[in-house]
C-alpha cells in the first residue's frame, strides 16, 4: 500500500522525539517536510530524518505551498493547534495534534467543526492508551472479571523538571499537560466519560514550577460511579508509573495497576487473609505513537473516525477543562455543561 505523505509541525523537545522514533520510521506515512520557528531543531531534526534543507520551513503556509502531503503532525504547544486546524483543513489536509486537543474549549469546538466542514480526519495522539497493560485492563473490565465495577482511585507522582519549556511557567502543568492523559486512560479502560469534577489545586514550598503542580479531585463516571485522583508533579520519593498506580474496586475483588504491573486481589468479608494474583499482559500489534499514527493512517484510508478522533477526545479534553474552572472557582464542575450535551 501506498505511503501517505506526512508534515511535521514542531520537532523540538517531544517533536524531535517524534522525528527520531515515529514519524520517520512509520509504516504508513513518509515524512516529506518539517515545520519550526527554530533554525536550530530544524536542522538537528532535517540530518535525523535525512529531509533536504529546502523541505524544512518556518511555518506550516510554506510547507503546503511548496511541498505535496496528505496530513499533518503538529507536536507543539496546545495554543498554536487551532492555528495549524485551520491552515490544514483550508488545504484539504488531515491533521493529527499531540495531546491535549486545543487551549481552550472554544478552539476545540473550532478545530471538530472545521475538520467536519473539510471532511478530513482530526485526531489526538492519545498513545498511553496502546500499552498492553492498559489494554489488558480494559479487557478485564469489560469481562467484568471481578464482577461489577464500584468506584476507583489514581495515583501520579513524578518530579519531572520541565525548566526551560513551556511547561515550566504554564497554569496548572500536571492538569492540563498530564492529567489529560489519565483522564483518557479512565475514559478508556472503563468505558464511562466523566460527567463531573471537583478540583483542589496546589504548589508545595519546594515546587520549582512557576504555577501549581500538585492535584486532588474527585470525579464521577457515568452511571454516578465516583472516581478519585491525587497527584504532585513535584513530588521526590517514590514514583508511580507515567500511566499512573490505580486501584478499580469491584463486587468480587480489586484489580490493581501498580508500577507498569497488573494483579488482582480477592478476600472475603472481615478475612484478613487475601489471594494476589499476578496478571501477564500479552503484546499488542503496535504501541504508543505507533498506534496513533497507524489509527490515523487508517481513518484517512477508510473515511471513518477512529477511537482517537477530536470529537471523541472532547470528552477526555473537556473534563481538563472543567477541572481548571472547579479548581479556579472551588465548586464542582459538570462536564457536560462544557460539551453541550
Amino acid at each position: 500500500m501506498q505511503k501517505l505523505k506526512l508534515i511535521q509541525c514542531g520537532v523540538g523537545g517531544f517533536g524531535k522525539g517524534w522525528v527520531e522514533n515515529h514519524s520517520t520510521k512509520s509504516e504508513d506515512f513518509d515524512l516529506v517536510a518539517i515545520v519550526d520557528i527554530s533554525q536550530e531543531n530544524l536542522n538537528v531534526a532535517g540530518e535525523i530524518a535525512g529531509i533536504a534543507a529546502e523541505n524544512r520551513f518556518a511555518s506550516l503556509e510554506d510547507a503546503i505551498e511548496k511541498v505535496q502531503a496528505d496530513a499533518v503532525l503538529s507536536v507543539t504547544p496546545p495554543v498554536v493547534h487551532v492555528q495549524h486546524a485551520r491552515v490544514a483543513f483550508a488545504n484539504n489536509l488531515h491533521l493529527m495534534t499531540e495531546k491535549p486537543l486545543a487551549d481552550t474549549m472554544e478552539n476545540a469546538r473550532e478545530m471538530i467543526a472545521l475538520a467536519k466542514q473539510s471532511g478530513k480526519q482530526l485526531a489526538v495522539s492519545q498513545n498511553y492508551r496502546f500499552n498492553p497493560l492498559i489494554q489488558k485492563m480494559k479487557t478485564l473490565f469489560q469481562e467484568k472479571a471481578l464482577g461489577e465495577f464500584g468506584h476507583g482511585h489514581m495515583d501520579f507522582y513524578i518530579p519531572a523538571d520541565f525548566t526551560g519549556s513551556f511547561r515550566e511557567n504554564m497554569e496548572y502543568p500536571l492538569l492540563l499537560d498530564m492529567a489529560i492523559h489519565h483522564f483518557d486512560l479512565i475514559r478508556c479502560v472503563t468505558g464511562r466519560d466523566i460527567v463531573k469534577i471537583n478540583v483542589q489545586s496546589f504548589k508545595p514550598s519546594w515546587s520549582w514550577y512557576q504555577h501549581e503542580p500538585g492535584l486532588k479531585m474527585l470525579m464521577e463516571l457515568e452511571g454516578g460511579l465516583p472516581f478519585s485522583y491525587s497527584g504532585d508533579w513535584s513530588a521526590r520519593g517514590r514514583s508511580t508509573s507515567w500511566s499512573g498506580d490505580w486501584r478499580l474496586q469491584f463486587e468480587a475483588g480489586s484489580l490493581h495497576f501498580e508500577r507498569n504491573e497488573i494483579s488482582i486481589a480477592r478476600s472475603e468479608k472481615w478475612s484478613a487473609e487475601e489471594t494476589i494474583e499476578a496478571i501477564e499482559a500479552p503484546p499488542i500489534e503496535r504501541e504508543l505513537q505507533a498506534a496513533t499514527l497507524h489509527l490515523f493512517a487508517e481513518a484517512i484510508r477508510s473515511g471513518q473516525a477512529t477511537e482517537i478522533s477530536g470529537e471523541n477526545n472532547l470528552a477526555s479534553f473537556a473534563a481538563v477543562q472543567a477541572g481548571i474552572i472547579s479548581a479556579e472557582e472551588n465548586r464542582t464542575v459538570d462536564v457536560r455543561e462544557l460539551i453541550g450535551s
